[in-house]
């Protein structure tokens, strides 16, 4: 996957409904080529942020760039065309075939395929035989599947995935990692993935992007895949120069005047050393090994209930 290019930028947003805040100061920057896991629990905003980088949602106030173009001041139906989407149930025409709608789906993107290349995206989410089937036929696996098929239809440079896999069974669900991972892999699609399913993000996701009363309150730009991740806790004294301890802090859990607590991938052994030879004292130090849905809960609840890893 490239990296580096930016395909898109938020600055700012806020998203402000009858005198209640929505999104508050989310400010994004999305590399090509990536796939980002965007979890929280339900009502944290997610979907509302979706639907402002779709372009559809007006902010408040600050602004999406896509490409350098902002989206709500000088927005075109090229930038429209270059972004896909299924954001809550993706609707279709009840009376038509599966390969009906998405022939008509890019008609409306002025975009003319040939019947083999719209076999070749029913194929690719594992509809094709059911082509001629109506959508009013189908199940709510196949809905999502055919969902799925018009985001990618007109190869977007960006796709926005609200529950892709709702009402798949697992071996679906491992059909649209895998799909997803190809789609990235082969086009460059920068893809932002939104779940319920921490273990299933993980597996796919790049960069993770933890969403809770409307913020965003933990990025994960400094893990990688099946990265251990740990939580430090370290007693403060007046002598402490927490300086020589926050290099090592990835993302800053609480800090005050008694206790400094913080995430980082940096193994227990190397934190104990560093601090050491800053002749500072490990032995009130305590660490834990988290795992994501650990981290999950620790950022949302604060919950302190984890396997101790000795330090």
């Amino acid at each position: 996957m490239s990296e580096g290019a930016r395909i898109l930028v938020a600055k700012d947003i806020h998203v402000s409904m009858k005198k209640k805040q929505i999104l508050k100061n989310i400010n994004l920057s999305l590399e090509k080529g990536k796939i980002y896991g965007l979890l929280g629990p339900n009502g944290a905003g997610k979907t509302t942020l979706l639907k402002v980088l779709l372009g559809i949602f007006p902010p408040s106030s600050g602004e999406v760039l896509f490409e350098d173009f902002n989206l709500y001041k000088h927005l075109s139906q090229d930038v429209i065309h270059s972004i896909g989407s299924i954001i809550e149930f993706p609707g279709f025409y009840e009376n038509l075939t599966l390969f009906e709608n998405i022939e008509l789906h890019l008609r409306y993107l002025n975009k003319k395929l040939t019947r083999e290349q719209i076999n070749n995206i029913l194929k690719t989410v594992g509809l094709y035989e059911h082509r001629d089937k109506l959508f009013s036929q189908t199940s709510l696996g196949m809905k999502q599947r055919l969902g799925i098929g018009r985001a990618i239809a007109h190869k977007p440079k960006l796709l926005l995935l609200d529950e892709p896999t709702n009402g798949l069974d697992p071996h679906g669900i491992k059909e649209v990692r895998e799909m997803l991972l190809q789609e990235v892999i082969q086009n460059g699609t920068t893809v932002i993935i939104s779940s319920h399913l921490l273990s299933e993000i993980n597996l796919m996701a790049d960069e993770l992007l933890i969403m809770n009363n409307g913020e965003i309150i933990f990025e994960s730009a400094f893990m990688k895949n099946s990265q251990a991740i740990y939580l430090y806790k370290l007693p403060l004294d007046q002598d402490t120069d927490l300086s020589l301890v926050e290099r090592y802090a990835n993302h800053i859990i609480m800090k005050d005047e008694r206790h400094f607590e913080f995430i980082s991938v940096s193994p227990p052994d190397d934190v104990k050393k560093h601090l050491k030879s800053c002749e500072m004292d490990t032995i009130g130090i305590e660490c834990y090994q988290l795992s994501l849905e650990d981290l999950y809960l620790k950022l949302l609840t604060k919950e302190k209930n984890h396997e101790f890893v000795s330090a």
